[in-house]
């Protein structure tokens, strides 16, 4: 504990007078990041990015990706798109000022030393108190070397402290996978023309001669035999 904060201690109530902050600085970061959608289930998606490692992201509820210019929810996301991610944080830094009141009775000093009696009845013995400590006693500003027993005594305390207040805006878009172009249509298979037999190179058609030669004699015949009656 450095010697300006044991001074500090002199009291035993702590009073918070007043906080404000005095200085704030803007830190912008921006990260881009890439990958493909491996799976979708509910508000959960897997993505693998473009260094090869698979990570599972839990998408809030309402957000809407860009694909392709169109606002798509989480669960419409295909396999195979393309995602681009650009993380945009904006980091305010604030320097904030706390000004606390403590009190107390001197009890002793000797020299740099001075022993404080609390308002609880605890007695403090603080040892090379700064030259320079901001004292009031009675509503009046007085020093280290104007602290008398049984005087009361007010130490103003005023500590600075650092608060960073970030900011995310997540913007995502991609590209949605093209689809497999469909195949044509097989062709309708050619009729086959029709081929008569031929005949063995054995046949003749001597028969065909005989057979109608035949039928003649029958007919003839028969006229004979019509003609008798």
């Amino acid at each position: 504990m450095s010697r300006f904060s044991k001074v500090l201690l002199i009291a035993a109530v702590v009073t918070m007078v007043g906080a404000g902050a005095v200085m704030a600085q803007t830190v912008i970061t921006t990260e881009v990041k890439q990958g493909t959608v491996v799976h979708v289930y509910g508000n959960n998606l897997v993505v693998k990015m473009a260094d090869g490692t698979t990570k599972e992201f839990d998408v809030q509820e309402g957000f809407m990706f860009d694909i392709d210019g169109v606002p798509t929810a989480v669960k419409d996301l295909k396999p195979g798109t393309m995602l681009t991610s650009e993380v945009k944080v904006t980091e305010e830094v604030h320097v904030v000022q706390t000004e606390e009141i403590r009190k107390g009775k001197v009890v002793r000093t000797v020299g740099q030393t001075v022993i404080i009696r609390r308002e609880n009845g605890e007695i403090v013995k603080f040892h090379e108190v700064p030259e320079d400590i901001v004292l009031t006693s009675n509503g009046k500003p007085v020093t280290l070397w104007d602290l008398r027993e049984g005087m009361n005594v007010t130490a103003t305390i005023v500590s600075t402290r650092e608060e960073i207040v970030d900011e995310r805006q997540v913007e995502v878009a991609g590209t949605a996978p093209k689809a497999a172009p469909k195949p044509a249509p097989a062709p309708a298979p050619k009729p086959v023309p029709y081929t008569a037999p031929a005949l063995p190179s054995t046949g003749s058609q001597l028969p065909l001669v005989g057979l109608t030669g035949l039928l003649m004699i029958v007919i003839g015949l028969g006229i004979g035999i019509i003609r008798r009656f």
